[in-house]
């Protein structure tokens, strides 16, 4: 460990030692039942931890907010709301989510720690197309009157209230309950490509239940889950001091609320490294990577060969929409051109596959090898284009391969 981490690491125990010090309402501790989504989430942000350059020494479920993710230098409190149906414009987020953040925020100063807090509003789902919403999640200090009204009938002082507005993020468009498994299942993927899926399903289990015994503060779970991640510590260092050590007996009333870096090293294998700090930053930020770009990471992809189908994939989805407003028949259209252009990738995956002994290389990274394969053979892919529905260009035929990798229809690999 070096002296600046050493450091972090000693900063982060004493904000975590403030932020168990912080006044909090225990109810959802009591109510975990209806919050599975939320623990889901919090292995999500978990998985930050394992980033050294930037990410959380400490995440705390269910004090002060939902959770709280400690860094050396500053805290994230995070409110997480799901909803049933329809889309969030800024009068639902000030009924569901920001009246919470604003007691987090008065109870933030009361313990005299705002200034190193921001506060979070994290929402299933879209937000509402109005202009006020819009302008509000792109930047909540631009609030309108009425939304500072309520934040003031909340609780709010009202000198406070742009203070308040300037610490405060909105991540709208998080992973529904229905797609939030398979989101953490190829972030999982991503991080560790050499993990079978029934391996990573499995370290996904063990990460959830550890995040359940978190978000419950451990009642009612096995015993052997906290006593096995802290009978790993010893082998990654003890992060969190004892009860008779500095600041242990305050953070040994929150003690089994925290899942700590040193806890997610015992649990989970070896980063490989390659392109993963990039990947846990915009985790952290509540902004995943499309599926399209997981499958390929997972696929040994590198990075200039995603941005650059990214970048085919979006000239592909202007001429996509132009044909879906323009033609009547362009579903079924598209569905065909989809059944050639899948029937193409596929074969060529299989003979990539096939090629092991010949060429372990491309087998080992077959996104690179599948890729570089079809651009290789223009005609070929022009010749799945019969309508013509993309101009039998190629790059737009390729692109649509990264629309239906990003709808589950392709995954890169060998199947």
């Amino acid at each position: 460990m070096t002296e600046t981490q050493r450091q972090q690491d000693e900063q982060a125990l004493e904000l975590l030692t403030q932020v168990s010090r912080v006044e909090s309402d225990p109810t959802g501790l009591d109510t975990f039942a209806r919050y599975v989504w939320q623990a889901k989430q919090v292995v999500r942000q978990w998985l930050t931890c394992l980033s050294e350059q930037d990410g959380p020494l400490f995440a705390v479920c269910e004090q002060v907010e939902d959770l709280a993710l400690v860094y050396g230098d500053r805290i994230r409190f995070i409110q997480l709301k799901t909803r049933d149906r329809g889309s969030w414009s800024v009068a639902a987020m000030c009924d569901r989510g920001l009246d919470a953040l604003v007691r987090s925020y008065k109870a933030a100063r009361k313990a005299r720690i705002h200034e190193v807090c921001a506060f979070e509003l994290w929402v299933e789902g879209a937000i509402a197309d109005k202009a006020d919403t819009v302008s509000f999640v792109q930047d909540p200090r631009a609030a309108e009157r009425d939304v500072r009204a309520k934040l003031v009938a909340s609780g709010l002082i009202r000198s406070w209230v742009d203070d308040f507005l300037q610490r405060l993020v909105v991540r709208s468009d998080q992973p529904t309950r229905a797609h939030i498994d398979a989101k953490a299942m190829w972030e999982l993927g991503a991080l560790w490509p050499s993990l079978t899926r029934p391996e990573a399903e499995h370290l996904y289990e063990r990460l959830l239940i550890a995040a359940t015994a978190a978000q419950t503060g451990g009642s009612g779970q096995p015993t052997s889950i906290q006593a096995h991640l802290a009978a790993a510590l010893p082998h990654v260092g003890r992060d969190l001091p004892g009860p008779d050590e500095p600041g242990g007996a305050a953070i040994d009333a929150i003690r089994d609320q925290v899942l700590s870096r040193g806890m997610l090293l015992a649990l989970t294998p070896p980063l490989p490294g390659e392109s993963v700090e990039q990947l846990l930053a915009r985790m952290s930020a509540g902004s995943a990577a499309s599926l399209m770009e997981l499958k390929m990471m997972t696929a040994g992809a590198g990075r200039q060969l995603i941005e650059r189908v990214q970048e085919m994939r979006a000239d592909m989805e202007v001429r996509r929409q132009l044909l879906l407003a323009s033609r009547e028949s362009a579903e079924v259209d598209l569905d065909r051109l989809a059944t050639r252009v899948l029937s193409m990738a596929e074969a060529t995956a299989v003979r990539i596959g096939l090629s092991a002994a010949s060429n372990p290389a491309a087998v080992g990274r077959p996104a690179e090898a599948i890729a570089a394969d079809l651009l290789a053979r223009p005609a070929d892919l022009a010749q799945c284009d019969r309508q013509p529905l993309l101009d039998r260009d190629e790059y737009l035929i390729f692109g649509y391969l990264g629309h239906l990798s990003d709808l589950c229809r392709f995954s890169w690999r060998p199947s």
